[in-house]
């Protein structure tokens, strides 16, 4: 089973976790909201601050994936995105996602709560 962290603050994030949820293969991902989830995160090594720098799964195995390997991963769970996930092997079509997430990052990363959590991690 995948387990996703995800920030639940972030209206277009928690948009995106919602279709995912509908969508995935039943049983197949834990879906944990990094605000609401310290043990979880503290588990698997995470802090908020390291979370909120791109996505953040991990697989079956406990191996930690993140961006655009974690999107792929996540991919696959959800029928209807698997040929997304599949057109991935194609250097053309990988490398228009990392630019699409990297566009997507400069956006997110903007995000009121996401800079005073990463100015707070910076001060610790």
């Amino acid at each position: 089973m995948l387990t996703v962290f995800y920030d639940g603050r972030c209206g277009l994030c928690d948009r995106e976790i919602a279709f995912y949820r509908r969508h995935a293969t039943p049983n197949s991902i834990i879906w944990r909201d990094i605000w609401q989830q310290e043990t979880a995160l503290l588990a698997a090594g995470l802090t908020e601050a390291q979370c909120l720098q791109k996505l953040h799964l991990l697989d079956e195995q406990g191996q930690l994936h993140t961006g655009v390997d974690a999107f792929i991963l996540l991919w696959y769970s959800v029928p209807k995105l698997r040929v997304l996930a599949k057109l991935t092997r194609f250097a053309p079509f990988r490398s228009l996602l990392i630019l699409g997430y990297k566009l997507f990052l400069v956006w997110y990363q903007r995000q009121s709560h996401v800079q005073a959590c990463l100015f707070a991690d910076k001060k610790e």
